[in-house]
């Protein structure tokens, strides 16, 4: 993947606006990194790689860690080459233990796993992308409302995404959703988020019913594994569920605009419910799952 110096600015961008808004002004700059690792003007991933390890100041180090992570990872994603997983959770990992927990944006999502951005353009549709880690563990349950999560577990997204398997074990159910005039036990709901805090990881969304009832029909049930990835059409519905030990699974999981997107994307609930606030806890220190993946993925080496 070749980023110019030109264009660096605004790469970097994408990853800084991924940690907690707090911190921000400790973050480096373009301007930090001008000498550092590129070579005829384009980044060098070699040369990215030798420093990387070598920067004191913390949040330096972190965020090389990550543009390191992000950048090898689109590379290949983009390329369909095979992506070494391990690899960049190496990166990743690191990134995110190197700096202070308060820099980290760690939050619980609508499905119930813990949600950590890593990387965000958002600037136009078509080249839109949004990297996150997701994280599923009991021991979350405790931050969520598990029938609320899941009532509205069946949704769509608005861009194309794709998941790569970390550890554990996800199933990914697809569905069939058919809109239909008579009453049925589900309808149709558009999700609005607060922006109270930070836009990255939202605090609250509110569930409204639209009053369109639909059926729901299951058209496949999909195991995958560390290593393994799949995919999910914009406006597809599905949901996942994770089965690792302890219920532990993590996922690098990416939203594509270049690979589609729709305008509004849906979840489905309970039709007698006009609307649900679904509140996430904010903020949650993610060490000791990130220090528990890093033990499950090195477990057989």
């Amino acid at each position: 993947m070749n980023i110019d110096k030109n264009n660096f600015e605004t790469f970097l961008e994408s990853i800084n606006c991924c940690y907690a808004k707090d911190i921000a002004y400790k973050l480096p700059l373009a301007k930090d990194f001008q000498n550092d690792f590129f070579t005829n003007d384009n980044i060098d991933i070699s040369k990215l790689e030798t420093v990387v390890h070598k920067y004191q100041d913390v949040y330096k180090k972190s965020v090389a860690l990550r543009l390191l992570a992000i950048l090898k990872f689109i590379e290949r994603r983009d390329s369909n080459i095979e992506i070494n997983i391990k690899e960049i959770w190496n990166l990743i990992s690191k990134s995110i233990l190197t700096i202070p927990k308060e820099a980290v944006i760690s939050s619980i999502g609508s499905q119930g796993f813990l949600s950590i951005p890593l990387f965000k353009f958002d600037k136009d549709k078509n080249k839109f992308e949004f990297i996150r880690l997701h994280i599923w563990d009991k021991s979350l349950d405790k931050f969520i409302n598990k029938n609320t999560c899941s009532n509205f577990s069946l949704h769509t997204h608005s861009f194309f995404a794709e998941s790569w398997i970390i550890c554990g074990e996800i199933i990914n159910n697809r569905y069939r959703i058919i809109q239909t005039d008579k009453k049925t036990d589900n309808s149709l709901f558009t999700i609005g988020y607060n922006k109270s805090l930070n836009e990255i990881n939202q605090h609250t969304s509110i569930a409204s019913n639209t009053n369109k009832f639909v059926e729901i029909k299951q058209i496949s049930s999909e195991k995958y594994f560390s290593d393994s990835n799949y995919s999910i059409n914009a406006g597809n519905y599905h949901k996942s569920i994770s089965e690792g030990d302890n219920q532990l699974s993590a996922t690098l999981f990416s939203f594509i605009g270049k690979k589609g997107f729709v305008e509004q994307s849906y979840v489905v609930g309970p039709s007698n419910i006009q609307t649900s606030e679904i509140n996430r806890k904010m903020y949650i220190d993610p060490t000791e799952l990130i220090n528990n993946i890093i033990k499950k993925v090195n477990e057989n080496d």
